[in-house]
């Protein structure tokens, strides 16, 4: 992560107080976008080589002249190619199973430096040009520039895992000149920074032993009890570790004056799973369902008959969560993570609609209390699938057996 690295943080710090110090005597919103981009620039030089910066810049002018015909012609053939294209570059640079398959047919373009970029943030990055070129098709973005949406793209403080933001949102907060609201900003900004700094630094160091190894417990435990108490120390190891870089990511993003959106809100008191989603990185869960979801029921609800929206669904769900599973990596585990997600949500949506619980029941503590603990019971077993691979899971399951 980007902030673990104590000289980066001292980095981030001092471009903080200096953007700061600028900012009072320079309102040309030119300037200040200059400014954050220098500080981008030499922050992300850091962790990310000048190669790879300099062909995600030269991609990153080709999606915003992309987007610019898009809000002004209405080319929906230009964004689905643009789209693809897209996504075809993530999966060659991401996914071997991909390049294997572009070196069997004799496709020697994989090995071009244009693809040789590091995968650090691509995934992130990904994720905006789709946004970007969506929201410009539809006509809802009016106002923009190429400094300000490189900055978009390589604001340093959500490089890495996010939290991600809409364009409009991020070209707005550049530009708001409202000092008394800045000033709020920025401590609210640097309250979430310690707190994030407290639950990164100060708690995850204590469980991460336990949280991703199980065997830490097999000297005093059976392994059914071992792997039990190592996935509970798992949930809370990657929700304080996930969120609390969302903290800090936000609180960063605030100290410069821009409100970055939510990622997190209490994800584990979630009633059921589809309550986890929206509660769990909120802005992938939303992105999932404006771009993947969405679009997937729309076309089903064309092919498939009216009468089953059921089907519909749970399709729609199976697809979504298998691309959810391997947008977070390409081995199989991955995918089996996804499907059970996708799984967990066909039932909550076959009770849901077939079996329809009392009102009365429904709205009372005892069935609230029994909902979190089932959700966060599901959330945590999948976990399991999140962390070892096909092999290790293997071993696990010929352990406890």
């Amino acid at each position: 992560m980007l902030f673990n690295n104590y000289l980066i943080f001292t980095y981030v710090l001092l471009f903080v107080i200096i953007y700061n110090i600028a900012k009072h005597f320079i309102k040309n919103r030119v300037v200040r976008n200059i400014l954050i981009f220098g500080g981008n620039l030499f922050i992300l030089l850091t962790i990310v080589k000048e190669h790879s910066l300099i062909v995600l810049m030269a991609l990153s002018l080709f999606i915003f002249l992309i987007g610019k015909l898009l809000q002004k012609k209405d080319k929906k053939w230009i964004l689905s190619i643009s789209v693809i294209f897209v996504i075809t570059l993530f999966s060659i640079r991401n996914y071997e199973f991909v390049q294997e398959l572009l070196i069997k047919v004799k496709l020697s373009f994989i090995n071009t430096p244009a693809l040789s970029v590091q995968k650090i943030g691509l995934s992130y990055i990904l994720f905006r040009y789709i946004h970007w070129l969506i929201e410009s098709s539809k006509k809802k973005i009016h106002d923009s520039d190429f400094l300000t949406f490189l900055n978009y793209i390589f604001f340093f403080p959500s490089f890495l895992a996010g939290p991600i933001d809409k364009y409009t949102n991020f070209h707005y907060w550049i530009g708001n000149n409202k000092l008394t609201y800045q000033k709020s900003l920025f401590f609210a900004g640097a309250s979430r920074v310690f707190i994030g700094t407290f639950k990164t630094i100060g708690i995850v160091p204590l469980i991460i032993v336990y949280a991703t190894d199980y065997t830490q417990f097999l000297t005093d435990y059976t392994p059914s009890v071992a792997l039990l108490l190592s996935l509970l120390a798992y949930s809370a190891y990657i929700f304080l570790d996930f969120s609390g870089y969302s903290d800090i990511a936000i609180g960063t993003a605030y100290m410069i004056g821009i409100k970055t959106p939510e990622n997190f809100n209490a994800p584990y008191l979630s009633l059921n799973i589809s309550d986890f989603w929206k509660r769990w990185h909120i802005t992938f869960s939303s992105f999932l369902t404006l771009y993947v979801f969405k679009p997937i029921i729309k076309l089903l609800n064309s092919i498939i008959h009216p009468k089953r929206r059921l089907l519909v669904s749970v399709i729609g769900y199976l697809l979504t969560f298998i691309i959810c599973g391997l947008w977070h990596g390409s081995s199989i585990n991955f995918l089996y993570w996804g499907l059970w997600h996708g799984i967990g949500l066909t039932i909550y949506k076959f009770w849901n609609v077939k079996i329809k619980p009392n009102k009365t029941f429904f709205e009372s503590q005892f069935y609230k209390g029994i909902s979190i603990a089932i959700t966060f019971i599901f959330v945590t077993i999948g976990w399991l699938f999140f962390h070892y691979t096909t092999e290790q899971l293997a071993e696990i399951f010929d352990l406890i057996r």
